[in-house]
C-alpha cells in the first residue's frame, strides 16, 4: 500500500526510488553477464583440454595397435617373449597453445587482451592408466586423465574482486571399435 501511494505521488517523491530501482537492475545485469562470460570462458578452455587430451590418446594408436590385434586397448610391445608397456605423453601445453592461442610467460599460458590477460593457465598434469593387457571385460581401457589450473581475472567489481581460480579436468579414453 505504502509502494503504491509512492509510486502514484505526483510530487516527485517516486523518482529516488525509481533511479535505485534502474541502478539495483544495472548492477545484476552487470552481474549475471559476468557469470555467462566465466562459463564461456572455461567452457571454451575445457574443450580445448578435452580436444588436447584426446589427441594425446589417439597418438598412442600405434602403440595400441598390438594389443587392438588380440582384442585389447593397452599400449604394449612384445619384447623378447614379453609385453612391456609402451605409451607416449604428447606435448599437450603446445597443442593447447595451438588451440586456446595462448603463450608461454613466467610458468603460465597466457591469453592476451589489450589490457592484461582474459586468463591463464597453469598446472596441467596429464596421466595415461594403460588397460591391463588382459583385462578380461573391455570397461578397462588405455585412458588419459588431465587437470589443469585456470585463472580469470573479474571485470566485475572494479578489479577489487579476486580472480576466479579452479581445477578443470577431463579425461578421454580409447578403446577398441570392435
Amino acid at each position: 500500500m505504502r509502494l503504491k501511494k509512492i509510486i502514484k505521488d505526483k510530487k516527485g517523491g517516486s523518482t529516488p526510488l525509481t533511479v535505485a530501482l534502474i541502478l539495483g537492475l544495472l548492477l545484476l545485469i552487470c552481474a549475471i553477464s559476468e557469470f555467462f562470460r566465466l562459463g564461456i570462458i572455461v567452457q571454451g578452455v575445457r574443450d580445448g583440454l578435452q580436444q588436447a587430451v584426446i589427441t594425446v590418446v589417439t597418438t598412442n594408436y600405434d602403440e595400441a595397435y598390438n594389443g587392438l590385434r588380440e582384442g585389447y586397448s593397452g599400449g604394449y610391445i612384445l619384447s623378447g617373449d614379453s609385453w612391456q608397456e609402451n605409451l607416449d605423453y604428447d606435448d599437450v601445453y603446445y597443442r593447447l597453445n595451438n588451440l586456446l592461442g595462448t603463450d608461454e610467460q613466467d610458468g603460465y599460458h597466457i591469453k592476451r587482451q589489450a589490457e592484461g590477460y582474459e586468463y591463464r593457465l597453469s598446472g596441467l598434469s596429464v596421466e595415461l592408466s594403460n588397460a591391463p593387457l588382459t583385462p578380461g571385460n573391455a570397461d578397462n581401457n588405455l585412458e588419459a586423465d588431465a587437470r589443469i589450473t585456470i585463472e580469470i581475472p573479474l571485470s566485475f567489481g572494479w578489479e577489487k574482486l579476486p580472480p576466479l581460480q579452479m581445477e578443470l579436468r577431463t579425461r578421454s579414453a580409447y578403446m577398441p571399435k570392435f
